[in-house]
């Protein structure tokens, strides 16, 4: 059921915005659900991109964390949907490169349309977890993801 949502989201955020991506009205409704805006950057043909899909979106925790705390959008810089954020409008690979992605995967979780944490290159399903616990938590506020993860062990 989950998954469906998780589904349902990922594509409704593309059928509505008709390869329109308007993170300002995505943003919107996340404050609205106090929830954080999660921007997944791959390509195509990026292997790590694909692993990261099947291994840490695909399972069961990776995806109720991710239904429960975050609106997710899915850029693929290959295509040729339109990304608008802020003032900027434009492809998937200048949205991209506004951001400075230059290495994929990369992950930015945003607040208030506003980037508080990123992730540049494949995670595992355990360190991509604890990535998505860390920023919920807001604990990138107090202490680095390291400092976050040994605290989290200590309390194990």
């Amino acid at each position: 059921m989950l998954f469906l949502r998780f589904l349902f989201i990922s594509l409704l955020t593309s059928a509505l915005y008709g390869g329109t991506f308007d993170l300002n009205q995505i943003a919107k409704e996340a404050v609205a659900h106090k929830k954080m805006v999660m921007i997944f950057f791959h390509t195509e043909h990026c292997p790590y991109c694909n692993k990261m899909l099947n291994e840490s979106f695909e399972q069961r925790s990776g995806k109720d964390t991710i239904n429960k705390d975050y609106y997710y959008v899915d850029i693929n810089v290959d295509s040729s949907d339109t990304v608008i954020y802020k003032k900027f409008k434009g492809s998937a690979s200048q949205f991209a490169d506004l951001f400075k992605v230059k290495f994929y995967p990369t992950i930015l979780f945003m607040e208030h349309n506003v980037v508080v944490h990123d992730v540049k290159g494949y995670r595992n399903k355990e360190k991509f977890r604890n990535i998505l616990n860390y920023v919920s938590s807001k604990s990138y506020e107090s202490m680095d993801l390291d400092a976050y993860i040994n605290e989290q062990e200590m309390k194990e």
